[in-house]
């Protein structure tokens, strides 16, 4: 019963976790990596019966006395007055200027309190993504000082989430307004949390009919000269469904895409740094119209082939220089619509530049190769377009994941009319807005989380077995206290049957009463065992609120198995004890027990022997330490142990053992009389011993290995995690160089949409957790990591390039760590994980290999070209896996130090496996406890054992006191025979142990736990010496003179 309410307990705690964190919100709008305005949150409200409330959520970074303590992975929320009302208290989110709240775990972290100051860095939120071609790679981040207002708890939504964990957050609440000010933007936003009931398809009619444009980060502008309106992206491209969405549904609607190239060469001259548009018809694939000022500049003519040079903009701000030739077909005049300025797309940093020599492109620009002709054009003319090709050879050349257009052009109409009508045929999910029921999904991820109450059901093996040892124990000595009685309603003429049936009535009767009397001390049990999760075992649950909760369902149920199970072995051991014949219930005769057989005697010591030779032969070879063979060798030599003292009990009674009478003779055939029930006692005591310290002391030395590429770090000395994307390629050599890092150092970068963490770190059920992409190749050429279980999509010998190539089925390959995909996600290898892009579509990921434990746990890789294809405008990258030829200490510290305005983390990659077993080692600290404590409760058994040996014996005990012996000796004699017991016991039981536990206690981070089977094997011979001499006691309080006459 107890697993079961701790079970319950847990489940609950999930539970109210959720609804704490989640405060009045039911529902959320995000759109990604895309900001829209608060307006939009206004306007839903206005058009439904919902609360709602606009947020900025940023990444943050605090750093506190000049830097001395730095805090990563913030969440910073920037927030309205109405989100006051989705929080569980009013009045404290009323917040103004630089006036913060953070929540008491950051308080905690930081050390400190309100009316504080410290400095708060965010990544710099913009329309654009931050790897967009051509923008200027501006700073990623801004910082600014805060004052802390108050500290909001987790009762009053300080631990606000939209993820599904029941760790704290780092939290801190921003006005909204302020921090858009802070961020040069204006009433941004990019989330609306939802009050009230709301379906996906409603919200989808809902969104349409609530936003416009702005929202859509889309501008209207017109040229009544040129007779045409076109929208724009503050995006800076137009993205690939809305663009198709306007040219199906709206008429007249045409495409034009402008790209800046690095120049035209011909007849080796060159004109630097131009913009080329496009024209939908009068010109093929290989041709290009140029205008006047271009030709004169290349002394140009008709016919004429024109180099174009231009940059391939890939992911991490990757160039590739390219170049393409064209046929000049035309030559046209500086006017009209070939002088049209509106052709150059407004990219920040270039478009709205003064000058050349001010441009900031984002690509590298040379300006000294800038004359004087070109300042002079782009004083009149901007950046006007200088040639034109086809729209299909633009888009096939300068396409790219955010878009293949730069505008779309329609007849010249009213800016507003147009404006509805571009909203109206684009939708939410093409947009990438998402639609989340965040308070229901959260409920049924905590619903369905780590069941505890089964896991505790296995953590209490030996509790649960020694209650039940000691059930039937008590009972036997129950029905041995009433032998007489038994036998007596057998003369009289009971059946067997009918005696059976008067001791079940009878029995169930004290069941119910101890199962009432009991429960009262289960529920202590619980709060002790929540107490210590909550504590010195909050590392399995992460959270320090987990609540005591009892359900009467758990409680009937855990009441009605322990009443029939109960029921069941009192049948059980009343039919047996029955079977016996009345003569042997009245008189107890003691049987002649026959010599073991030779081949026990054999066998035993075969074991030993080969045990031994295991450990110092094969599991000690070239001076490394084999744990399997450890394990093998103490597993051999408990029973070997156990057959040989059985052998040995037999030969201490035998005459030539045992010449002439003694007391020591005596104790010797006493302990040979008895050699089955003190070998029982043997057994039970020693196997207990073992299987609680060889499972529990059984750890894994993951540092062993941790620097070869077939573990779980990959064979990378260190894992980093940023809180700010970093926008570049660290393995560039200009890149690393600006950033401080040697040629040494290797970076593999990984891209990430976030999700929810899978890992053993959350006991929530997740269904999407965090994608990272990546280029698969460097750990296919290095042999990283090790696959426990391969489908069929899994190439063998290169594993990891099958992540660049779809399945079977058609989806996405998809790898993760075996114990997420089974225990945190509940599938199998080849199993399917469904997700939605960022243009609406269903991603289907198919899981196609289950890696050995890695520092990936919790997360789901794919291969980078699908990431980028799917989430386009993730920009930078937040993971990375470090190889350098430098000192690990010394580099960790390098890294620190120069990514540290990115809210860097960075620990050795073993030390991050580490803490994942940080979990499993727990459970191993819980079962050894439990075990423990299972085995103190086995020893109360041995007393009852002890009690009813020295019962039947106490006729032996009167004949010796009628022979002389003083009631002093033969208490001793009785006390050293049992005595004798229990140390052979703890021997058998002790030695296995700590072979077993050799392995594990002799590396550097387990060096304590060599001392856990001496302690155990201590308490229990404690505890079974004092239940042993309780037991001496109370049997040999009989009247011994009393006894013999009665014989």
């Amino acid at each position: 019963m107890g697993a079961l309410i701790i079970g319950d307990s847990v489940k609950y705690s999930l539970q109210q976790i959720t609804i704490e964190r989640l405060g009045n919100t039911d529902a959320v709008i995000t759109a990604g990596e895309r900001l829209f305005t608060c307006q939009l949150a206004e306007n839903i409200s206005k058009n439904s019966n919902m609360k709602t409330s606009a947020v900025l959520r940023a990444n943050g970074i605090a750093i506190v006395d000049g830097g001395q303590i730095r805090v990563n992975q913030l969440q910073v929320w920037g927030i309205d007055s109405l989100f006051a009302s989705f929080s569980n208290v009013s009045g404290q989110f009323n917040l103004s200027g630089n006036e913060v709240l953070i929540n008491e775990n950051l308080a905690f972290i930081m050390q400190i309190k309100a009316g504080d100051e410290f400095l708060l860095r965010v990544n710099k939120l913009s329309t654009f993504p931050a790897n967009t071609p051509f923008v200027a790679a501006e700073e990623t981040s801004i910082s600014f000082r805060v004052k802390i207002k108050g500290i909001v708890g987790a009762k009053e939504t300080g631990n606000f989430n939209l993820q599904n964990i029941q760790s704290a957050p780092r939290n801190v609440f921003i006005n909204a307004e302020w921090l858009n000010s802070q961020l040069g933007l204006k009433d941004k936003a990019n989330a609306i949390l939802l009050a009230g009931d709301a379906e996906n398809s409603n919200i989808n009619s809902l969104l349409k009919s609530s936003w416009t444009t702005d929202d859509l980060n889309l501008k209207i502008r017109e040229n009544k000269e040129l007779g045409y309106s076109e929208i724009i992206s503050e995006r800076v491209f137009i993205s690939q469904e809305t663009e198709n969405a306007c040219l199906q549904n709206i008429p007249g609607a045409s495409s034009v895409f402008s790209y800046f190239v690095n120049q035209f060469q011909l007849h080796g001259k060159e004109t630097p740094y131009s913009f080329i548009s496009t024209l939908t018809e009068g010109v093929s694939e290989n041709e290009i119209i140029i205008n006047e000022w271009l030709a004169s500049d290349l002394n140009a003519k008709k016919g004429d082939t024109i180099l174009v040079q231009y940059f391939e903009v890939g992911p991490l701000r990757r160039l590739i220089e390219r170049d393409t030739m064209f046929v000049v077909t035309q030559i046209v005049p500086m006017k009209g619509a070939w002088a049209d300025v509106n052709r150059m797309p407004e990219i920040p940093g270039l478009s709205d530049a003064g000058h050349c020599r001010d441009w900031e492109a984002g690509v590298p620009v040379d300006l000294n190769k800038v004359r004087e002709t070109d300042e002079e054009y782009w004083n009149l003319y901007k950046g006007t377009p200088k040639a034109f090709v086809s729209l299909e050879t633009a888009q096939k050349l300068w396409g790219n994941r955010f878009g293949k257009t730069t505008a779309i052009r329609f007849p010249l109409q009213d800016k507003d009319k147009l404006a509805q009508q571009v909203a109206s045929v684009l939708q939410p999910e093409e947009m990438g807005f998402q639609f989340q029921q965040v308070k229901a999904e959260g409920l049924v991820a905590a619903s369905n989380g780590v069941d505890f109450g089964g896991l505790f059901i296995g953590l209490s093996f030996f509790v649960l077995a020694a209650a039940i040892l000691l059930s039937i124990l008590m009972f036997k000595l129950f029905l041995g206290f009433r032998r007489e009685e038994i036998g007596t309603l057998t003369v009289l003429g009971f059946s067997i049957r009918q005696v059976q049936k008067i001791f079940i009535a009878e029995a169930s009767v004290l069941v119910f009463a101890g199962i009432i009397i009991g429960i009262p001390f289960s529920i202590a049990y619980n709060k002790l065992i929540l107490q210590a999760v909550n504590s010195i075992w909050v590392d399995i649950v992460r959270t320090s609120i987990v609540y005591i909760h009892i359900r009467i369902g758990s409680v009937i149920l855990g009441t009605s198995a322990i009443f029939v199970l109960s029921l069941l072995l009192i049948f059980f051991i009343t039919k047996s004890f029955l079977k016996q014949e009345v003569v042997s219930l009245q008189k107890q005769v003691q049987k002649i027990q026959k010599a073991p057989r030779r081949a026990g005697k054999w066998l035993g010591i075969v074991l030993v022997v080969a045990s031994v030779f295991m450990v110092f032969g094969a599991g000690l070879s070239k001076g490394e330490i084999n744990p399997e063979l450890f394990f093998i060798s103490g597993f051999g030599l408990l029973p070997g142990l156990i057959l040989v003292f059985n052998y040995l009990f037999f030969r201490i009674g035998q005459p030539s053992a045992t010449s002439g009478f003694s007391l020591k003779s005596f104790l010797l055939k006493r302990v040979a009389a008895n050699r089955r029930q003190n070998t029982m006692i043997v057994s039970f005591l020693s196997i207990g011993i073992f299987l609680v310290v060889s499972t529990g002391v059984n750890r894994k030395n993951l540092t062993k290995d941790a620097d070869r590429n077939f573990s779980g770090t990959g064979g990378y000395s260190l894992f980093a995690e940023t809180t700010i994307p970093v926008p570049e390629d660290l393995n560039d050599a200009k890149v690393a160089e600006n950033f401080g890092f040697d040629a040494n150092t290797q970076f593999v970068q990984f891209r990430v949409k976030p999700g929810d963490d899978a890992s053993c770190l959350n006991l929530n059920r997740i269904a999407r957790p965090r994608i990272i992409g990546f280029d698969p190749e460097v750990f296919d050429q290095r042999k990283s990591f090790t696959f426990l279980v391969k489908s069929d999509d899994l190439n063998v010998e290169n594993p990891w390039n099958s992540l660049n190539k779809p399945t079977a089925q058609g989806y996405i390959p998809a790898i993760a760590d075996q114990t997420v995909i089974v225990w945190g996600l509940g599938k199998n290898v080849g199993d399917t994980l469904v997700y939605i892009s960022e243009n609406g579509e269903k991603l289907k990921l198919q899981l196609i290999g289950g890696l050995a434990n890695s520092v990936f746990q919790g997360n789901v890789l794919i291969a980078e070209k699908y990431f980028n294809e799917n989430y386009p405008s993730v920009s930078g990258s937040n993971l990375f896996l470090i190889d350098s030829k430098s000192e690990t200490g010394e580099l960790e510290t390098t890294i620190k130090n120069n990514l540290r305005n990115y809210g860097v983390d960075v620990v050795p990659a073993a030390q991050r496996l580490l803490e994942f077993y940080k979990i499993e080692n727990t459970y191993l600290n819980i079962f050894l406890m439990l075990g423990a404590l299972g085995l103190l409760i086995g020893t109360i058994g041995l007393g009852i054992i002890i009690f009813r040996m020295v019962s039947e014996r106490s006729n032996e005990y009167a004949v010796l006191l009628a022979l002389g012996f003083q009631k002093r000796t033969i208490y001793r004699l009785v006390f050293t025979e049992n005595l004798l017991i229990i140390l052979v016991a703890l021997f058998a039981g002790l030695i296995p142990s700590v072979v077993s536990a050799i392995p594990s206690a002799t590396t550097e981070i387990y060096q304590n736990l060599l001392w856990w089977p001496f302690i155990i094997s201590m308490l229990v011979f404690v505890s079974a010496f004092i239940w042993m001499t309780l037991s001496i006691r109370l049997a040999m309080r009989k009247n011994l003179v009393s006894l013999l006459r009665n014989d």
